[in-house]
């Protein structure tokens, strides 16, 4: 059934509000996208400068003349001093934007002070206080963000399949992937590739099937000496033990030198502890009260009961643990010394580029002519997986927490 909106008739002046509003909120969107700009690629926004001191200078003007008739007819009504009693802030802004903002026009570094005066405006606020503007204002501020997080992958991707000598911002030019083959062919980073997965995989398993069993009785009200633990686990999440002791523990274990050392050391990661107990201190205990009568253990509570119903916090730990791992870099500097063959990808591509391209140059000449390409392939092959790998986890984790909150 179609619904006929009834749109109310708006007088000559409502009309003229209106467009004056919108006018406003283009010139606030143009602003804070030249801002974004600027953020990017200085050489783009010097081009596009005079457009930014345009628009804030519409928005300042008409701010001003509105701030002035208000004045005039609340100082007509009922006196100058019920306005400054009620809007002193107001006046003060509109004093000091009248010096600051037209300075600001002529000396590039005041920019932040002419943003800072315009916005601190009351009316600015005031004008785009319903629910339409602020989706409007929220949807460019959401877009500015992604676009905040997303242009560096876009840099690294262009400036990985473009031809040497290219000026890069975001898109490729002159497409080569020469660099992409070279690495795709360099047998070494596959090695460190096929580490990086096996470490991420294991330790993530390791890691979680350990911070699950501990936060677990943590989670007990009636566990001996819980609060002397948790208070261990507190004082170890703040303060290290040190670089010295570590290495000498894990010397000591005999796993120095072998891909063990990148796993266990980084197994228990207590703020990860931490929510997993909350979350199963949430768990109503009529559950497993109702399972030790049907003479389930300790652990079948745990991997059949507890763990199911809280897989949407397992999830989330898991995703979290996996970037870990597979982002690390401080345990092969720390534990590998000799055998370079178990180097995960982290920590090939930081000796990959400590080398002398010059060095590299002298078997391979083509190569100094890809240097920078090269480069940007190999860190691009490294953030890939977990670029793939996240829409997907993120479905599940999604339909993991709408589970979660059902079964709750």
């Amino acid at each position: 059934m179609i619904k006929n909106k009834v749109k109310a008739h708006l007088t000559k002046e409502e009309r003229i509000k209106n467009h004056i509003r919108r006018a406003m909120l283009l010139c606030l969107m143009v602003s804070l996208g030249i801002l974004f700009a600027q953020f990017i690629d200085k050489r783009f926004s010097e081009s596009t400068k005079r457009f930014m001191d345009i628009a804030f200078a519409i928005l300042w003007a008409v701010m001003t003349v509105e701030g002035v008739v208000r004045i005039l007819r609340i100082s007509k009504k009922s006196g100058f001093h019920e306005y400054i009693k009620f809007d002193k802030a107001e006046f003060i802004y509109l004093i000091a934007s009248a010096v600051i903002v037209p300075v600001s026009l002529f000396v590039p570094s005041l920019l932040w002070a002419r943003i800072i005066c315009i916005f601190k405006l009351p009316n600015v606020l005031r004008r785009y206080n319903d629910e339409n503007v602020f989706q409007i204002l929220a949807k460019g501020i959401a877009i500015i963000l992604i676009l905040f997080f997303f242009v560096p992958f876009l840099n690294v991707f262009a400036s990985a399949v473009s031809a040497p000598g290219q000026i890069i911002n975001i898109v490729p030019k002159n497409v080569d992937l020469f660099a992409m083959k070279y690495v795709l062919s360099d047998k070494a980073f596959l090695r460190s590739f096929g580490n990086s997965i096996f470490i991420t995989l294991v330790g993530t398993l390791i890691s979680v099937v350990s911070m699950a069993m501990a936060a677990y009785p943590l989670s007990k009200p009636h566990m001996p000496l819980r609060k002397t633990m948790m208070m261990f686990f507190m004082i170890v999440m703040l303060f290290s033990g040190g670089i010295a002791p570590n290495i000498l523990l894990v010397n000591a274990l005999g796993i120095m030198d072998t891909i063990w050392a990148l796993i266990l050391p980084s197994v228990v990661m207590v703020y990860y502890l931490l929510l997993l107990k909350g979350f199963f201190e949430s768990i109503p205990v009529e559950l497993e009260e109702s399972a030790k009568l049907d003479g389930a253990s300790n652990f079948s509570i745990l991997f059949k009961i507890i763990m199911p119903i809280a897989s949407p916090m397992i999830a989330t730990v898991s995703f979290f643990t996996a970037i870990t791992y597979w982002n690390n870099i401080n345990n092969p500097i720390l534990y590998i010394t000799n055998n370079k063959s178990i180097y995960p990808v982290p920590m090939y591509i930081k000796n990959f580029l400590g080398q002398n391209p010059m060095e590299i140059a002298m078997n391979n000449p083509t190569l100094l002519t890809y240097w920078d390409g090269i480069k940007m392939s190999y860190v691009l092959m490294s953030i890939v997986p977990i670029a793939i790998a996240y829409p997907f986890i993120f479905k599940y984790l999604k339909n993991d927490v709408s589970a979660g909150a059902v079964k709750g």
